[in-house]
């Protein structure tokens, strides 16, 4: 099976020089799944000028380290949806795993989901590194877009065009004084931005799964993998109850 990709792009926002395992990661994996990419390497911590800072950041953002780094290689790949007129963008960071069994297939099921909704700015999250899913209850057979009430990070996410301007706009209004997660999910409660949860969850960050270190906190080591990798078996099995 094919992704389908026609007037869209994978983004996968990554530094220009350092963590060249992850490089190796994202080319392997998606060499092999068949998914043609683009990277992301401007917006490294050395290219937030003042300007960019004043622009885009404020508060605790508006600071030159690896939090508003990551936020302003979103914000360009934002940037790249709408000076291409794509219909969005899937963009994944770079320590993703992508399920290879399932990605693709649910990955397409859920653009066609998205494309028969009324066409409102979107995002639609399919990783479980929040482990936040669909209730068993709630869900609806062959279906896989649910609405979400809440952020689910922003490791793999697919954004339309309306959902990319939408963004920019805002950031025009008011700089981002949270990480992008963080500021998605603001939108999200401010009703401006539909935010839709993928069930199931196809994808999970590599640092959550002990493959990486995270690039951002430093809290990494076995047992909080191992700890984390329990809660996720845990809240799938909660979750089917439910």
């Amino acid at each position: 099976m094919e992704i389908n990709l026609t007037n869209k792009a994978v983004f996968v926002p990554h530094v220009k020089k350092g963590y060249e395992d992850r490089e190796q990661h994202i080319k392997a994996m998606l060499q092999k799944m068949n998914i043609p990419f683009s990277w992301i390497l401007d917006g490294d911590i050395a290219d937030l000028t003042p300007e960019i800072l004043d622009k885009y950041f404020a508060g605790d953002m508006h600071k030159a380290g690896a939090t508003a780094s990551c936020a302003y290689k979103h914000v360009l790949a934002y940037k790249e949806i709408i000076a291409k007129n794509l219909d969005g963008a899937l963009i994944l960071e770079d320590d993703i795993q992508l399920d290879p069994r399932l990605f693709i297939g649910i990955f397409n099921k859920s653009l066609t989901e998205l494309n028969s909704e009324e066409q409102e700015p979107s995002i639609v999250s399919y990783e479980d590194t929040r482990l936040r899913f669909v209730p068993k209850s709630k869900r609806v057979g062959g279906k896989v877009l649910y609405p979400g009430n809440r952020d689910r990070m922003t490791g793999a996410y697919y954004i339309n065009k309306k959902g990319a301007e939408l963004i920019i706009n805002e950031l025009e209004k008011q700089a981002m004084d949270i990480p992008v997660d963080w500021y998605n999910a603001k939108l999200l409660h401010e009703n401006k931005l539909k935010y839709y949860w993928c069930q199931p969850t196809i994808a999970t960050q590599g640092s959550h799964l002990g493959i990486f270190k995270s690039a951002i906190t430093v809290k990494d080591n076995f047992l909080s993998t191992l700890k984390w990798r329990f809660k996720r078996f845990y809240k799938k099995w909660l979750y089917e109850l439910r």
